[in-house]
């Protein structure tokens, strides 16, 4: 009966290719050339589609507040976000249609290594802003290799249980089974730490704690319930000397890493230095405040006219709120919100370590950079300096994000056509 059902779409298909006209059937081939996979999924898609635009808007709309002293600036910004936009998307199809975790695996020890390679690159370039973060090409195009290391570390995990389907001996010992992501890890933050950009080592340290709590072998539990011991006794002690206390903010004050205990003070206070390290934070809060319900509307934010030097990027949030208001951040929070419930849908629905990884570890990525923004703009955490995924303007975390996407859409495709083809088999 399935077969029956089967040659007759196919049949109907045939006949509607019959009668389009041959520029028709042209367009069809390139729209499905440049296609996900099939059985993607079309609310990830949605979601996706709906947060560039809103992401490109904002871009173009902050950059008026440049046009006071770059005229030209409004159109640039626009060429260079298409640009930007078109090379994630290939990025994404990349992922999504090319990528396969048999080569990956074998060539995972290479990678590895380029990846370090790739790290520690942006060192031989100039400091930009207290951080080595950046490779910087002529023309004014600047690459953020760490962006790119957060789904590789995703990736890793993944491998790993993928080859532990082949080789059970994997899972009895954990030290055997993370081997390879341990690794990763130290090598990324090796480089992370000498390019003083604690805010992404800090998010890349949460996607490595999330993929470890993924796999349910009986041999992890002991080492699974340790760690969230550990991590949470860590979290409790660092709530208390930094946030409760300001123990250890005197502490930071006096080492390499003052920059972080002034971040923490301009987060409990930013008036107190409005015009000094408290200028950023102190603009974004007026912004936000001055937004209200629906915001000044599009283009009506004061604050992108030079009082937020980063309007574009780490505050856009700001710039958000005060043109929509607390309704375009709700909004926000809800396309967000799709894809995280979107991903964790499918990662339950299947048993398959390798796809729960990719979907959970892409949520943890999500989740994170999101928190880190929101709470980084609105002054409820330090500022660390991470973009909003999809909204802020960079083209690094676009890539980077449009990769993940890429990869998710391919576990679900997968996940869903392994599901038709079980109930095929019931029906039998």
């Amino acid at each position: 009966m399935f077969k029956r059902k089967v040659k007759k779409v196919q049949k109907q298909q045939k006949e509607k290719k019959k009668r389009k006209p041959q520029w028709g059937l042209f367009f069809d081939k390139v729209r499905h050339f440049f296609s996900l996979t099939p059985k993607s999924d079309r609310l990830v898609s949605l979601a996706v589609l709906l947060l560039v635009i809103c992401g490109t808007v904002m871009i173009i709309s902050t950059n008026v507040g440049g046009t006071t002293s770059n005229a030209n600036i409004v159109l640039t910004t626009t060429i260079r976000q298409v640009v930007y936009l078109v090379i994630s998307f290939l990025f994404m199809w990349a992922a999504n249609h090319i990528f396969n975790f048999k080569w990956f695996s074998k060539a995972q020890n290479m990678i590895l290594i380029f990846a370090f390679i790739f790290m520690l690159m942006p060192l031989a370039f100039a400091a930009s802003g207290g951080s080595h973060a950046w490779i910087r090409l002529p023309g004014g195009v600047t690459i953020q290799p760490a962006e790119f290391a957060k789904p590789l570390l995703i990736l890793v995990f993944a491998t790993s249980l993928y080859q532990a389907r082949k080789d059970a001996s994997m899972t009895r010992h954990w030290q055997i089974l993370f081997r390879k992501p341990f690794i990763c890890w130290a090598m990324l933050m090796v480089g992370i730490v000498l390019q003083h950009d604690y805010g992404t080592g800090f998010i890349i340290s949460f996607i490595f704690f999330i993929c470890l709590m993924i796999p349910a072998y009986p041999q992890m539990e002991t080492f699974q319930k340790w760690l969230r011991r550990i991590i949470g006794t860590i979290f409790i002690v660092a709530l208390v000397l930094f946030w409760v206390t300001d123990i250890g903010t005197s502490i930071l004050s006096h080492t390499p890493l003052a920059h972080i205990a002034t971040r923490i003070e301009n987060a409990k206070n930013p008036y107190t230095d409005v015009y000094g390290s408290g200028y950023q934070p102190a603009n974004a809060l007026y912004g936000i405040g001055s937004g209200g319900l629906f915001g000044r509307g599009i283009g009506g934010s004061l604050r992108k006219y030079g009082y937020l030097t980063q309007a574009d990027n780490d505050y856009i949030l700001a710039v958000i709120i005060e043109e929509t208001g607390i309704f375009g951040l709700g909004i926000l929070s809800l396309l967000y919100g799709l894809l995280i419930y979107r991903f964790f849908y499918y990662a339950f629905k299947t048993n398959e370590f390798t796809y729960k990884t990719v979907l959970v570890g892409s949520s943890a990525y999500l989740f994170i950079h999101f928190v880190l923004n929101v709470g980084g703009v609105s002054g409820l955490i330090p500022s660390t300096g991470v973009p909003l995924l999809f909204i802020s303007s960079g083209g690094s975390s676009l890539m980077a994000a449009f990769i993940t996407i890429g990869l998710c859409q391919q576990c679900i495709s997968q996940i869903r056509l392994k599901e038709m083809k079980s109930n095929a088999y019931r029906i039998r």
